[in-house]
């Protein structure tokens, strides 16, 4: 899509460099962005690489069931969330200064303890993230909303109404949360029988992360308006820190250097055809330190640059079936939803998520 490559252009251009201690690597980002996606012209899933849309699916099911444990995921075989719960497992036990993070020892521990997952001897537990709240946000009066189920009766029932919310981000019990929440707001909007999505992000991994958030919620707007017999129009999303990640040094030495950083951007700034991306990940990688084994893949910038080089293809079309919402998140994804159409650029990104 045109616009996720306007947004990495964006962020390489005139990105600025930060450390961001919870995953103690370093970010090239912008303050904010915002882009509109018209979902009546196709489905909002990149082509400029290949996405399995099975896995930002079924991870938009799990948020919808309001799950706080990443074993249902780690089951079907979707590992977005686990490195998430081993750091909450590490900090609840106090070892995280025995396993410190980018290191033998955190990654050969990671490994046991997802082995001792799959056998069901951790719970997986991330606190009350995301979709619990959705599902089950507490009151002082010590009783729980289900803030999904009040939107779906109140768009047919007040479909004017200004207060068709989802909000994740519960500040009482943020510190019991593995992660923040990254999508933290969502507000749906009726005009007529159209429906909008305008979903807010605090915290966005711009070439992992969200394409995910993208693909999501689209779905979601769609399975929305199913539900509500209106028509899916708009997905508003608004980033607010934006960024790719750099890696660990010495990789990331590169980017703390002022020098660099400008010869860098001004090489983006003064790209003229595509395959100048590919020019300058070449003369990119010359300049950089190799990623050891422990760090390979964590620098993002490599693969941004291959994908902006990818020339946008035409959306697929999502093929929905007209199940009832409740029934429809506790089934197998690829039993309810589906790309037709779909025909992505195929090519191996070596990026890692941050844990």
């Amino acid at each position: 899509m045109k616009q996720f490559q306007r947004l990495l252009k964006e962020i390489l251009v005139n990105g600025e460099v930060q450390y961001e201690p919870r995953t103690e690597e370093y970010i090239l980002g912008i303050p904010g962005w915002q882009e509109r996606y018209d979902l009546r012209e196709g489905f909002p899933l990149l082509t400029t690489k290949n996405m399995n849309p099975r896995l930002p699916f079924e991870e938009l099911f799990w948020k919808l069931r309001g799950e706080r444990s990443v074993k249902s995921l780690f089951d079907r075989n979707v590992h977005i969330w686990d490195a998430n719960a081993f750091d909450k497992y590490l900090g609840a036990n106090n070892l995280k200064d025995k396993f410190p993070k980018h290191t033998k020892e955190w990654a050969d521990e990671f490994e046991a303890w997802k082995e001792r997952l799959a056998k069901g001897e951790e719970d997986g537990d991330l606190g009350p993230v995301y979709g619990f709240q959705w599902r089950h946000w507490p009151t002082r009066k010590g009783e729980e909303i289900d803030q999904l189920d009040k939107i779906l009766r109140n768009i047919k029932e007040q479909p004017g109404s200004r207060y068709h919310l989802l909000n994740s981000y519960n500040v009482g019990d943020r510190s019991d949360m593995a992660l923040g929440p990254c999508p933290f707001w969502h507000q749906f909007t009726v005009y007529g029988d159209q429906l909008d999505l305008h979903m807010v992000q605090r915290s966005c991994d711009t070439f992992l992360g969200v394409p995910f958030n993208i693909a999501q919620d689209a779905l979601l707007t769609h399975m929305v308006a199913q539900e509500t017999d209106l028509q899916p129009r708009r997905f508003i999303h608004t980033t607010i820190n934006t960024h790719l990640y750099l890696g660990v040094p010495p990789r990331a030495d590169f980017w703390t250097n002022p020098d660099k950083v400008i010869e860098f951007q001004k090489k983006i700034g003064e790209v003229t055809q595509r395959s100048d991306y590919h020019e300058i990940r070449d003369w990119y990688i010359r300049q950089t330190s190799e990623e050891g084994e422990l760090d390979f893949g964590k620098d993002h910038i490599p693969d941004a640059l291959t994908q902006l080089a990818k020339r946008p293809r035409e959306r697929g079309t999502l093929m929905i079936k007209d199940v009832p919402f409740y029934e429809s998140i506790e089934r197998p994804v690829e039993d309810v939803v589906g790309v037709e159409g779909y025909n992505p650029h195929r090519w191996k990104t070596n990026s890692v998520m941050a844990a």
